[in-house]
């Protein structure tokens, strides 16, 4: 959710599912510009398939450094 409290999809990549009491990373990004994205914003990760949530508060996104088009 942004800072308005809109919710906002993301693009997200994981390399495997983690193990319960284990650890890995999962990378997201938002597409279009930051602009469009009120920050601070809450992050809230959760398991496909059970009961396990993760939410973090006041994340920003950083703006990208890929030259444009």
């Amino acid at each position: 959710m942004d800072s308005t409290g809109e919710e906002v999809e993301l693009t997200r990549w994981q390399q495997a599912p983690i193990p319960a009491n284990g650890a890995g990373a999962v990378v997201v990004g938002i597409n279009g510009e930051r602009a469009q994205l009120g920050c601070p914003c809450t992050l809230k990760l959760w398991e496909a398939t059970g009961p396990r949530t993760f939410t973090l508060g006041n994340v920003e996104f950083p703006v990208s450094q890929q030259a444009g088009p």
